[in-house]
């Protein structure tokens, strides 16, 4: 059997924990991603969830967007049960916290704005 519904508690309060919207569905299918902005003005990282399935569950990290042209690096995977979710959550966003962190390969781009 597969299904969200035994880990969407887990991913809501993540995605609140970071005060950003939890999307649900992809080109009409289930579906669990959230995004969080890093160095502004543009960066941009996702942090998705497959199905859980026979007590089993990804998730993923990775930079849509990075101010150095990193984002291609920056990707990260974690396979686990559904008891380790939550702390899978926890190092999936501690990592892009870190990504977040990181030295930049180029010296961020001016802003636009400024």
């Amino acid at each position: 059997m597969s299904s969200y519904a035994v880990i969407d508690p887990i991913i809501e309060k993540w995605a609140a924990s970071l005060d950003t919207k939890l999307f649900t569905e992809w080109a009409d299918a289930p579906a669990r991603f959230f995004y969080t902005s890093g160095d502004l003005p543009f960066e941009c990282f996702q942090i998705s969830v497959d199905v859980a399935e026979n007590n089993r569950v990804a998730v993923y990290a990775r930079a849509i967007d990075t101010n150095d042209g990193t984002d291609e690096k920056l990707v990260q995977s974690w396979l686990g049960s559904i008891p380790d979710f939550d702390s899978m959550m926890s190092v999936a966003v501690a990592t892009v916290s870190a990504w977040k962190a990181r030295r930049r390969e180029t010296p961020d781009s001016p802003s636009p704005w400024e």
